[in-house]
C-alpha cells in the first residue's frame, strides 16, 4: 500500500513538474512573442518616422527652391555653369541671405534633429533627424533620415534631382524644329538642346546630325581669339553644363562624325520621343572618343510638364490679362512706333531731357533703322539722374548704349560694324532691346558685326544685352554675347561664335554673304553661358511663363 502511495506521488510531482515547465514556456513563448511584437511595433515605428521625415523635407525642398528660384534669392556662384539657386545654400528664412546654418558647412545641412513624428491622434510615435547632402552636381542632393522609436532605429534615403527646365537655361530651345535638321554640318553646341517639334508630325527628323556635329557639355573660351577678355573669369571654362538634349515629338538621325558628349563628360541625358526608336543611326550610346551618343541617361521625352515655346501674344507674367507684348511696352524707357504719316515716339517722361531728339528722329525716317555712320541719341535723362532710352555712337568699334527696355515696333534694326554695348537699367547693368512688327512690317535683326559688352561696365554675364526680336535674327558678325529670342528663324553664319542662348521657333546655319536660306556644312557654335539673376526685364516674362520646375528622385533606399 505504501508502495503504491509512493508512486502516485512521484507521478504526481512529476506531472506537476510537466505542467511547471510547460506553464514556463508557454510564459516565455509568449514574453518573446510579446517582445518580439513590441520590437515589430517599434521597428515599423522607427521606419514610418523616418520615412515621414523624407516626405516632409521632400516637399519643403521642392517648395523652397520654387520660391528661391523665382525670388533669386541668395548669393549667385561666380560662375553660372549648371546652375542652382541651392548651391550657395538654401534660404529658409527668406530674408535674400544665406544665414549660419542655411549652408552645407562640413560638407551637410541638419534639416531637423530628433523632429517628434505624430499619429493621428496626435501622440508622437517616434523621432526623425533629417540631413542634406549635396553632391559635386549643384542640382542633386541626397536627403538621409534617421527615424527612433522605443530603441528601434531605421534609415531611410532619396536621392533626387532639381532644375528649372526654364527656355533660358539652355544653349538652344526651338520650337517647331523643322530647320533643325540644317544643324547636320559642322555646328557645335555647348550646352543643352530642347526642341518641341510637332505634335502632328512625331515621325519627322528635327535634328539630322551628320557631318561633323557635336553637343558638348563644357566649354572653354580661353580658345577662342579675341572673345575671352569680354567674359568674367569665372565663366570663361564650364566642365559640367549639366547638358541634356530632349525632343519631345520628333526623331534624331545620329551619323558621320556625330558627337553626342564624350565618355569624358557625357551628357547628363538624352531623352528623346518615345524613346531609342526615335534615336536614328549605328552610333547609339557607343560612347566613343570621336563619334556616338555618350549620356548618363538615354529615353523617351522625360518631362510631364513640359515649358511651352513663349509668344510675344501669349500670357505676359506682368500681371492680369496681359501679353509678353503689352509688358514690354509698358515697361520701356523708350518705345517708337513705326505709323503713317508720323513717327511715334513714346517714352520721354514729364521732366526728362532729351539728349538730341532731332537726330533720333531722323534715324526712324525709314523702314529700317540702321546703326551705322550716323550717332543716334534716343535717350534721356531724368531730374532723378536715371536714364533711359538708347544712344549709338559709331567708331571702331562704335558703341550702343541702352538704359531700361527700348522697345522699337514697325521696324527692321541692321547693327553696321563692330559693337560694344554698354547695358543698365537702374543700378543693375542689364538692358533690353525688342524689335517688334506693326501691321505685318518690321520685326527683324541684323548683326552686322561683333557685338560685345564694354568691359570696362562689366565682362558678360555681369554685363547683358537681352535682344527680343519678334521674326527673325540674322547673326553675321562673328562674335556676340547676349540671351536672344527670335520668334522666326535665328541664323547663324559659318565660323561664327553666340555665347549666350537662342530661344527660337527655327534654327540654322548659313554660308558667309547675304544668304537667306540654311545650309548644311556650317561650322557656327553655341556657347551656352548662363545670365541667371542679371537677366533683363525684357526677357524675365520667359522665365515667368514657361519656367518649369522638375524633382525627379534617382534613388531611393530603406535600411
Amino acid at each position: 500500500m505504501r508502495s503504491q502511495n509512493g508512486i502516485a506521488l512521484v507521478v504526481a510531482l512529476g506531472l506537476l513538474l510537466v505542467m511547471s515547465v510547460l506553464a514556463v514556456g508557454v510564459f516565455f513563448t509568449t514574453q518573446l512573442e510579446l517582445w518580439t511584437t513590441r520590437n515589430d511595433t517599434t521597428s515599423v515605428q522607427a521606419f514610418y518616422a523616418a520615412e515621414a521625415g523624407v516626405q516632409k523635407y521632400k516637399a519643403a525642398l521642392f517648395n523652397q527652391y520654387i520660391w528661391q528660384e523665382q525670388a533669386l534669392s541668395g548669393p549667385t556662384p561666380a560662375s553660372t555653369a549648371c546652375f542652382s539657386s541651392f548651391a550657395k545654400g538654401i534660404d529658409w528664412n527668406r530674408n535674400g541671405r544665406i544665414d549660419p546654418g542655411e549652408d552645407f558647412a562640413g560638407g551637410r545641412m541638419t534639416l531637423a534633429r530628433d523632429e517628434p513624428v505624430y499619429d493621428a491622434d496626435g501622440n508622437p510615435v517616434g523621432y526623425a533627424t533629417v540631413e542634406l547632402y549635396p553632391s559635386n552636381n549643384p542640382k542633386t542632393y541626397t536627403l538621409v533620415s534617421y527615424g527612433t522609436a522605443g530603441g528601434a532605429k531605421a534609415r531611410v534615403q532619396a536621392t533626387f534631382f532639381i532644375e528649372t527646365s526654364s527656355p533660358l537655361n539652355l544653349a538652344i530651345f526651338a520650337g517647331s524644329g523643322a530647320a533643325n535638321k540644317w544643324l547636320n554640318g559642322g555646328a557645335t553646341i555647348r550646352g543643352g538642346i530642347y526642341v518641341e517639334g510637332d505634335p502632328n508630325n512625331p515621325d519627322g527628323q528635327v535634328i539630322s546630325a551628320n557631318g561633323n556635329f557635336a553637343l558638348y557639355n563644357e566649354y572653354d573660351l580661353t580658345q577662342y581669339p579675341g572673345l575671352a577678355d569680354f567674359i568674367s573669369p569665372a565663366n570663361q571654362k564650364a566642365e559640367d553644363l549639366c547638358a541634356t538634349l530632349r525632343v519631345r515629338w520628333g526623331q534624331v538621325s545620329v551619323g558621320g562624325s556625330t558627337q553626342i558628349g564624350t565618355p569624358q563628360n557625357k551628357l547628363k541625358g538624352v531623352y528623346v520621343g518615345r524613346g531609342r526608336s526615335d534615336i536614328q543611326g549605328q552610333n547609339v550610346d557607343v560612347c566613343q572618343s570621336n563619334k556616338g551618343v555618350c549620356t548618363e541617361a538615354l529615353g523617351p521625352f522625360d518631362l510631364s510638364d513640359p515649358p511651352p515655346f513663349p509668344t510675344l501674344d501669349g500670357p505676359g507674367g506682368c500681371g492680369g490679362s496681359l501679353s509678353w507684348r503689352d509688358c514690354l511696352r509698358r515697361e520701356a524707357s523708350l518705345r517708337v512706333t513705326r505709323g503713317a504719316p508720323i513717327i511715334d515716339i513714346i517714352g520721354w517722361p514729364l521732366g526728362a531731357i532729351p539728349s538730341n531728339p532731332q537726330s533720333c528722329i531722323q534715324a526712324f525716317a525709314g523702314k529700317t533703322l540702321t546703326l551705322g555712320n550716323s550717332a543716334v541719341d534716343c535717350s534721356y535723362t531724368l531730374p532723378t539722374g536715371e536714364r533711359g532710352g538708347f544712344k549709338y555712337t559709331p567708331g571702331s568699334p562704335g558703341t550702343l548704349e541702352v538704359y531700361g527696355t527700348v522697345v522699337l515696333e514697325g521696324y527692321d534694326v541692321v547693327l553696321r560694324g563692330d559693337l560694344r554695348y554698354r547695358a543698365q537699367t537702374g543700378s543693375t547693368k542689364n538692358a533690353g532691346l525688342a524689335v517688334l512688327a506693326q501691321g505685318g512690317q518690321g520685326g527683324s535683326l541684323e548683326i552686322g558685326g561683333t557685338l560685345l559688352p564694354d568691359p570696362s561696365l562689366g565682362r558678360f554675364p555681369e554685363q547683358v544685352l537681352g535682344l527680343v526680336v519678334e521674326k527673325d535674327v540674322y547673326q553675321k558678325g562673328s562674335r556676340v554675347t547676349a540671351p536672344i529670342y527670335a520668334g522666326g528663324t535665328f541664323r547663324i553664319v559659318h565660323k561664327n561664335t553666340l555665347v549666350g542662348s537662342v530661344i527660337t521657333n527655327q534654327f540654322c546655319t548659313t554660308s558667309a554673304g547675304g544668304q537667306t536660306n540654311c545650309n548644311a556644312g556650317q561650322s557656327a557654335e553655341i556657347v551656352f553661358v548662363n545670365t541667371t539673376g542679371n537677366r533683363p526685364q525684357a526677357l524675365k516674362a520667359i522665365d515667368q511663363l514657361a519656367g518649369r520646375f522638375t524633382f525627379q528622385v534617382l534613388s531611393y533606399e530603406r535600411r
